[in-house]
């Protein structure tokens, strides 16, 4: 069930999905607003340009009639304007002698005791007993006479009114709709962000394999938010599981040494006849065991700083063959005492960006291992290449080089379901050879650190482990 995403007793705006909502909605309408206003605008501009052109055209005829044929001839041009019954109710028209008295026209002559500040204004005119709003074009002759073209503009406030009405629905109705989309938006914003703070809630409980319900039919951002959210819960609770498993491990491996410590030195102290040799070597034998577990400590303490992805230094430009070389100096004598063959096989010298220290110490307990585990008489084979992988993705490939080294063995044969726990930590699948366990999990932590992997296979016999980084350059 979904959760509201306003917690009881706080202020509904207080939502932010509420603001994101209502912010849009209020774009939406103000933008409607001012389409509309626009429009309004130039409809109202075009009607009264319309007519101002059409009173203008009709004035300069009549005062070129009047000019050209007398004031007869132009009286007659008002009196068939307004018979023609095109815009009769809508055309004014007064045209008076230089005495004042009128010729023609449908205006009475108190209109001309109008005094207009301009050629061209709007005045209040009685009409039929009813007052109503004019536009005039006056003009006065040189012998006197005036005349009087004009239009009725009640048409005008009559469309102009449409227009506004029509504004006034369409903002309604544009309010109507921002309102909806607000609490659309909302409600899809409260099923994703809802459902998240729910799994929240119950992961916080103490459910940690609580997750987000997915819905297959949607593919939309939150869709994938909540997918991504998903499986960063279930890393967590992979890595919750993996420190549970290694508090448990770690409390039990160091146990051990610490109860044989005590045994030890216990029978020592009770032994009332040991002599100083007697006490010495139980001191030396306490010293081993704390020495083992302080090893097995500081390589956890490695590990977790790896994972964390702490670095001791900046990286730098090296080569794999460059470590290699120093690791197989180091270990030639050693090697040579376990009877242990190592070939070195340089392909490529296999550059790389890192810590020269760190991922020296992830090629010596690689080799260690195959020391170790292989036994007397193996061969080891080292080896530095370069490879192109290539990844495929929809309608593209893309292609990468990787700066690989290889330790191969042919000591025992593993099966294949044992390899993947090899990498884990504590994990001995040869409990009489010396160790904890740890040296592989830390070499996976150290490749993790550098971008890296670790991969590990059959040598058929042996063990096959491929350090992989980026190559550089």
């Amino acid at each position: 069930m979904t959760q509201p995403l306003t917690a009881p007793g706080k202020p509904v705006w207080g939502s932010t999905s509420l603001r994101l909502a209502a912010l849009s909605g209020f774009l939406v309408l103000i933008s409607m607003l001012a389409a509309l206003a626009l429009v309004y605008v130039q409809v109202s501009l075009l009607l009264h340009r319309n007519v101002e052109r059409q009173m203008q055209q009709t004035q300069h005829y009549i005062i070129s009639v009047y000019e050209s044929a007398g004031a007869e001839a132009a009286a007659q041009v008002i009196t068939r304007n307004l018979a023609d019954g095109r815009d009769t109710d809508s055309e004014l028209y007064l045209l008076t002698r230089p005495d004042g008295t009128p010729m023609a026209g449908n205006l009475q002559n108190t209109a001309l005791q109008l005094q207009p500040t301009e050629s061209q204004w709007v005045v209040k005119l009685h009409r039929n007993a009813e007052s109503v709003n004019a536009k005039l074009l006056s003009h006065t002759f040189g012998d006197h006479a005036r005349l009087l073209v004009g239009h009725d503009l009640r048409e005008l406030d009559a469309v102009e009114s449409t227009v506004a009405t029509a504004s006034v629905m369409a903002g309604i109705f544009s309010l109507l709709l921002a309102l909806a989309s607000t609490l659309i938006f909302r409600r899809e914003l409260a099923r994703s962000v809802g459902a998240v703070h729910s799994t929240i809630a119950r992961i916080r409980g103490g459910s940690l394999q609580a997750r987000v319900p997915v819905e297959p039919a949607h593919t939309d951002e939150f869709a994938q938010l909540e997918q991504d959210f998903n499986q960063m819960l279930d890393h967590i609770e992979q890595l919750m599981n993996g420190v549970r498993h290694v508090s448990d491990t770690i409390a039990h491996n160091v146990r051990t040494p610490l109860t044989r410590i005590r045994l030890r030195l216990q029978a020592a102290f009770a032994e009332r006849e040991a002599t100083a040799d007697d006490l010495r070597a139980a001191m030396v034998g306490a010293m081993e065991n704390i020495d083992s577990v302080s090893h097995m400590l500081d390589k956890l303490l490695h590990i977790a700083q790896a994972e964390a992805g702490m670095r001791r230094q900046a990286f730098e430009p090296l080569q794999w063959s460059d470590v290699a070389s120093e690791v197989i100096e180091l270990y030639e004598d050693l090697a040579e005492e376990e009877d242990v063959r190592i070939d070195w096989q340089c392909e490529h010298d296999a550059p790389v960006l890192g810590d020269r220290s760190v991922l020296a110490g992830a090629l010596v307990n690689v080799l260690d291992n195959a020391i170790k585990y292989a036994g007397p008489g193996a061969h080891v084979v080292i080896t530095t290449r370069q490879r192109e992988m290539r990844t495929t993705r929809p309608g593209t490939s893309v292609s990468a080089w990787r700066s690989e080294i290889i330790v191969r063995d042919n000591g025992t044969q593993l099966q294949p379901k044992d390899l993947p726990a090899l990498a884990e930590r504590f994990v001995r699948l040869q409990p009489d050879k010396p160790g904890h366990g740890l040296g592989l999990a830390s070499v996976r932590a150290m490749m993790q650190l550098h971008g890296g992997e670790m991969l590990l296979a059959s040598a058929h016999p042996g063990l096959e482990v491929t350090l992989s980084l980026p190559a550089h350059g």
